[in-house]
């Protein structure tokens, strides 16, 4: 990043000589475009005008320069620069390092305090989070004993749902109806009906925590008061389309020197090597003549909808779409980026897989549409009360779409129900 001059690098860019020079510009030169201001008006100015304004409007980016940075914010916030607040965008920075956002260096801020980048997790995500749980929760389930074996630890599914176990872990069954045995106040128990194989089944606990996509939970407990079932309903997720590609070899991107690319005006807007991660027996491939997985991400969002709308609208996308559709763009994409080095998606290509994520990152209130509520009068607050014999978590409970908000939801819904067992 940065070792080439902009204007050179932007040379071959299939960009107006204005934008060039005005991208350029923005990067290069350090300005302090909100003279006048102290750094408390300049902060509250950013937090009001989105990213597409703050460069338009104060650092005088011409319209047509956009395009380059619309898909800056797609893969944080799932919507484009015209939708997040300009201040969001200096905070945010980026975990991958495959872009800066500029215009913020003359402003006088202090620097940024750095996050742990995003290098720092398991070859396979949060999956070794929830395997280190169950492995935790169901003895025997798991073999090994430390995070460094789990990553390539078998899974003995048949300890999962064991009548003898004091954890017990039922998949491919899903909840259908959630309600107390009884009237609230007096219930002793919870009936969750789920259906599993086409057939429909009931258990019963003395507690229940739906710890679910918050939005489908007044469907499925329609006991709920209506206040706090349209609270729920307020916390529409984000959808996002995450592509990986299986490579006979990574020798493409060798030959370009690169190990992604920010492709704005393409089907998928980032293209990646996956993260160079070795724990325990994994190991990653460090030759280009190895076998690779390529990480690639598309938002579907649509600029001039509200946030919310945008997601929605992107969810509609993704559900439409054929995988035929994801499968065509995929080869077109990587044969245009890669062809110039001898890559042919017919014979480099092993493997695709798909995740169409509808319902993706919670719900976060960041967008510059979100209302001034007063604190505990937030929808995830409201949402969330424990309802009788039944808590709420999830990260939608939280709004914020982390692991550990979620597993501060379910310390947070579990903590409820103890209190009232006394």
């Amino acid at each position: 990043m940065n070792t080439t001059p902009w204007l050179d690098f932007l040379a071959k860019a299939p960009l107006s000589d204005t934008a060039r020079k005005d991208i350029a510009r923005v990067y290069s030169e350090k300005v302090d475009y909100l003279r006048g201001l102290s750094r408390t008006e300049k902060i509250a100015k950013l937090r009001k005008i989105s990213y597409a304004e703050y460069l338009t409007n104060d650092c005088l980016v011409a319209p047509e320069a956009l395009p380059f940075f619309q898909t800056f914010t797609h893969d944080l916030f799932c919507v484009g620069i015209e939708a997040v607040p300009a201040y969001l965008c200096y905070e945010a920075g980026d975990d991958y390092g495959s872009f800066a956002y500029p215009g913020f260096e003359g402003l006088g801020f202090p620097p940024r305090e750095r996050e742990e980048p995003y290098i720092f997790h398991f070859p396979d995500g949060n999956a070794s989070i929830a395997r280190l749980l169950v492995r935790s929760l169901i003895p025997g389930s798991i073999p090994g004993a430390t995070m460094e074996d789990v990553v390539t630890a078998k899974a003995d599914y048949s300890q999962l749902d064991r009548a003898e176990n004091p954890v017990r872990l039922r998949l491919n069954s899903t909840v259908i109806n959630v309600q107390h045995g009884g009237a609230k106040d007096a219930a002793k128990d919870v009936h969750v009906s789920y259906v599993r194989g086409g057939k429909p089944y009931k258990a019963k606990g003395s507690y229940c925590v739906l710890a679910c996509y918050n939005v489908m939970i007044p469907y499925i407990c329609p006991e709920l008061p209506a206040e706090q079932k349209e609270a729920l309903s307020y916390l529409v997720k984000a959808p996002l389309l995450y592509t990986h590609v299986s490579l006979r070899n990574w020798s493409s991107f060798a030959k370009l020197g690169v190990h992604h690319i920010v492709a704005p005006a393409s089907y998928h807007t980032y293209t990646a090597l996956d993260f160079p991660v070795s724990l325990g027996k994994y190991d990653f491939p460090n030759q280009p003549d190895q076998p690779a997985v390529l990480f690639m991400l598309r938002t579907p969002c649509k600029p001039g909808l509200p946030v919310r709308d945008q997601n929605r609208a992107g969810r509609i996308e993704l559900l439409e779409t054929p995988f035929s559709k994801f499968e065509r763009n995929i080869r077109d994409q990587l044969a245009r980026m890669l062809g110039g080095t001898g890559f042919d998606p017919a014979k480099d290509i092993s493997a695709i897989t798909v995740n169409r994520w509808a319902h993706g990152y919670a719900y976060t209130p960041f967008g510059l549409d979100t209302p001034d509520w007063k604190e505990g009068e937030q929808p995830w607050v409201r949402g969330r009360q424990r309802f009788g014999r039944i808590a709420i978590a999830n990260s939608d409970a939280g709004a914020r779409a982390y692991t550990d908000s979620a597993i501060d939801e379910a310390f947070r819904a579990v903590g409820e129900l103890f209190t009232l067992r006394g």
